[in-house]
């Protein structure tokens, strides 16, 4: 059963996405470099700790995101007061001074409120953005980023993004069939991972939509998986996954390359462990 989702980032600057794990034991944030290389459990390095108290009954949640535009991962979280707050990372990876002191951000809108969250870059702009599901709706929102991390003006008004599926959980938004605009990734309730597909008749005013969705599937078995990660591992730009099974397993999915709209599901190849025993994460990033 899936119980969050992450997006990844450059924690050095290299242009190499890393990941960003929480202990939940420790509730120390460790980032584990990247090779740029899919080589099994050789493919990220050994950790780095850039943060120790983020617990998981506190920061509710916890993601990596460039913000600023400077080529290097910064921290999103979530506290359980509903309170956003972003860690800068301005100077590389630097152990416990990769990060600044959290800035807060917003919180919990009077109007709306989000029960899943997921970072991606939707307009391309080189900063990340927010997606977010409205709590007991299917309307997912884009929170864009205002372009600088500025106090409650870091980020726009929300704008809606799409209606799935009232069980559906948006993960990202990646550009998985390589047309050059970002897919929004929903997963399914039977484990299917699909690409959402707006209604042809547009929406109206209020951003409601005037027709149907329609979904392309493009990989099954993910409800198998408590977390879900999208990422790009061998630096190729596509979007790659990584999923963590409940066992400790951490398994890569890498992109073929290609899209083939009439074998969607070819768009992945057969998944590779790159790291076991992971009991205590609950989060990747």
């Amino acid at each position: 059963m899936l119980t969050y989702t992450g997006h990844s980032g450059s924690f050095n600057g290299d242009g190499r996405l890393d990941l960003l794990v929480r202990n939940a034991e420790t509730s120390e944030l460790l980032v584990y470099p990247n090779s740029g290389t899919l080589n099994g459990l050789d493919t990220y390095g050994e950790p780095v700790t850039i943060a120790t108290g983020f617990r998981s009954d506190h920061y509710v949640w916890v993601g990596a995101g460039d913000f600023t535009g400077n080529g290097k991962a910064d921290i999103f979280a979530l506290t359980a007061e509903e309170q956003a707050y972003i860690c800068l990372n301005e100077n590389g990876l630097q152990g416990l001074d990769t990060l600044t002191e959290p800035i807060h951000v917003g919180g919990r809108l009077p109007e709306v409120a989000y029960d899943t969250i997921a970072l991606a870059d939707i307009d391309g702009d080189g900063i990340t953005d927010i997606l977010g599901r409205q709590i007991d709706t299917s309307k997912i929102d884009i929170i864009p980023s205002g372009g600088d991390v500025d106090g409650t003006d870091s980020f726009a008004a929300p704008t809606r993004l799409a209606t799935i599926g009232a069980t559906d959980i948006p993960i990202g938004a990646a550009d998985i069939t390589g047309s050059g605009a970002v897919d929004l990734l929903v997963l399914h309730d039977n484990g299917e991972l699909a690409l959402y597909r707006p209604p042809a008749e547009g929406f109206d005013a209020d951003g409601e939509p005037l027709g149907d969705a329609s979904y392309v599937t493009i990989s099954h078995g993910w409800d198998a998986m408590d977390i879900i990660s999208v990422t790009d591992i061998n630096g190729d730009g596509r979007p790659d996954l990584l999923g963590l099974r409940s066992d400790g397993t951490l398994l890569a999915y890498v992109h073929t390359g290609t899209f083939d709209p009439a074998n969607p599901t070819a768009v992945f190849r057969a998944p590779v462990v790159v790291a076991k025993g992971w009991h205590d994460v609950d989060a990747i990033s």
